[in-house]
């Protein structure tokens, strides 16, 4: 081989290098001092209240600790926003189907729920050397098992802001087992407006044993919730469909499913949030009070109007159209009546009737 060609090689090898060096120097130069020196590792696993069985559902608490050497407050510091901590399950449990992760201090980058899951969270606090930081998790069990492995592996966020000391510690692992699997496994779970503050809800599962009910819980904010309707299971083991119809008084509703096993033990579903394109129906009677006729107007579907007298008689039932219907009241007596106007979806409205 000539000199030139060995020095043409040995420039490329040295442009090679530096490009490198280059690429390093900028990634690890965002490193602040003070947390040049942290040591991420990947802590304890352990479900919250001991054992070591998740009987339906669980929370898990997977421990991450700085495990650096030097004192608190000097080069050890693992900034907020520095890891991105990776939690997998195994295909016996993990994330709920159809449920968003909430987890206290971290947040979740991505995840995957149902068998086979994970979930990728960032820290939001900083984390000082030798402290740790908990992830709670809250998981449910898909297949009944005695063991199976849950992982948790510590890796740094993209640009890199923290040190590593040792990369030796990043991951650790547990068995857990799960005595009673979830009872429901939720497919689907959908809510649609129908009308004017008519929503309907509908949900879909693959698996029912030992279910009692469940509720459907509305929300005006979307944190405070109560229960507003009650639906018998079918208990079906290949799954069942239902459906539910409720009013709904604002603009800005929040909905959830609330499954609840014959034990008592519960399961709740995805938020679903509901913006109503429209204004509720707003139905009008006219005139009131009225002598031989009024009118209902405001009726988005068909309906039924049912009127009462004061000592609570049915005097008269009529099937009404969409928009407005004239009704006949000729032959009942002056006097003061309860009308009561259903929609095609159930809605019921309520007036105060006077004929003259």
């Amino acid at each position: 081989m000539s000199d030139f060609l060995k020095i043409k090689i040995m420039r490329k090898i040295l442009a090679l290098l530096g490009i490198i060096l280059t690429t390093y120097g900028t990634t690890f130069s965002q490193i602040p001092p003070s947390a040049a020196d942290a040591d991420p590792a990947a802590g304890a696993i352990a479900l919250v209240g001991g054992g070591n069985q998740i009987n339906q559902t669980a929370q898990v608490d997977y421990t991450f600790t700085n495990q650096a050497t030097v004192p608190p407050n000097s080069t050890g510091t693992i900034p907020a926003g520095a890891l991105e901590v990776t939690i997998g399950f195994p295909n016996e449990y993990g994330l709920q189907s159809g449920v968003t992760p909430v987890v206290a201090n971290w947040t979740v980058v991505s995840y995957a729920d149902g068998p086979g899951g994970q979930l990728v969270l960032t820290n939001n606090p900083t984390i000082d050397a030798g402290t740790d930081l908990v992830a709670r998790v809250s998981v449910v069990g898909f297949t009944q098992t005695a063991s199976a492995q849950t992982t948790l592996n510590v890796d740094r966020s993209t640009p890199i802001t923290t040190g590593d000391a040792n990369a030796g510690n990043n991951v650790n692992s547990a068995t857990l087992g799960v005595s009673a699997p979830l009872p429901i496994k939720l497919v689907s779970f959908t809510t649609q407006q129908k009308s004017c503050g008519v929503v309907a809800l509908d949900w879909v599962t693959s698996k029912e044993e030992r279910v009692s009910h469940y509720e459907i819980q509305y929300s005006k904010d979307g944190n405070q919730f109560s229960s507003v309707k009650r639906i018998q299971a079918k208990n079906d083991a290949i799954g069942a469909t239902y459906s539910a119809i409720i009013e709904q008084a604002g603009k800005e509703g929040f909905y959830r499913l609330k499954a609840v096993d014959v034990d008592g033990i519960f399961t709740l579903s995805h938020v679903a949030k509901v913006m109503l394109t429209c204004e509720a129906n707003v139905i009008s009677v006219s005139p009131n009070p009225a002598t031989g006729t009024f009118q209902i107007a405001g009726l988005e579907t068909a309906g039924e109007m049912q009127l009462y007298n004061i000592i609570g008689q049915q005097v008269l039932k009529q099937q009404i159209e969409a928009g407005a219907s004239k009704i006949d009241i000729t032959t009942l007596p002056s006097g003061n009546y309860n009308l009561i106007i259903l929609d095609a979806y159930g809605s019921k409205t309520t007036f105060k009737l006077v004929k003259l």
